[in-house]
């Protein structure tokens, strides 16, 4: 073979060599601009969900608060009128007893304008399924023991709660046999479940809510004006 042929057989293969090389180079380079692509695409879509994540996030954050300034803005509001307080002085464990359900009976309890509270209609006897045990009541001016002993000094504590307010008209009040240590002279009110009642009307314009508490030292009522 002459030295032309050679040198023509060697060109060509330089050739071919540079034009795998070159589609060598081309190939790579192409599939690093797709994974270039596809990374940027899979990031785009993570920042496109974790901003639509907090966007939903800040809705129901939002939602959420305005729920909770709706409830208060439809919340009654209420105004306080009177508060009365009785001392329990050396009260027996039954008597406290006593005073304590009947103050969870009565709390919170409305009465609407032109309504009449009765004490015993919203208490109801004195029973021991309820809780209710022996301590001293005054019976015909005779300290006894009974079943509720100490509910005379809870309407006591309400009636002179009911006093402070206007409008209130006492419609049943009576008073004990006996002088009692928690109130004046003259400003108890005696109940007995069947008997003795203890009511009042509301000829106000306005619901009256009661609230009623005790604890092992005092007897609290207050009576507050609810609005809508």
């Amino acid at each position: 073979m002459s030295k032309s042929n050679n040198k023509s057989s060697f060109v060509f293969i330089i050739v071919i060599f540079l034009i795998v090389i070159a589609f060598l180079v081309f190939f790579y380079f192409r599939g690093s601009n797709n994974s270039l692509d596809f990374s940027n695409n899979t990031l785009i879509q993570n920042n496109t969900l974790a901003n639509a994540e907090k966007l939903s996030t800040t809705n129901n954050q939002l939602n959420e608060l305005n729920n909770r300034i709706n409830n208060i803005m439809s919340e009654p509001s209420e105004v306080e009128l009177a508060t009365y307080t009785t001392n329990l002085g050396n009260s027996s464990e039954g008597r406290l007893t006593n005073i304590q359900i009947t103050c969870r009976k009565l709390d919170g309890i409305i009465v609407e304008p032109g309504e009449t509270f009765s004490f015993n209609d919203s208490t109801g006897p004195s029973l021991t399924e309820e809780g209710y045990q022996n301590a001293p009541v005054i019976v015909d001016g005779e300290t006894v023991q009974d079943l509720g002993g100490g509910n005379c000094q809870v309407s006591s504590t309400l009636y002179n709660a009911v006093l402070a307010v206007s409008g209130l008209e006492v419609t049943e009040r009576h008073e004990h046999g006996k002088d009692v240590s928690y109130v004046p002279d003259g400003k108890d009110a005696a109940v007995s479940y069947g008997g003795y009642d203890f009511s009042f009307k509301n000829n106000t314009e306005n619901r009256l809510k009661l609230y009623f508490s005790s604890n092992d030292e005092t007897i609290s009522v207050k009576i507050s004006k609810v609005s809508e």
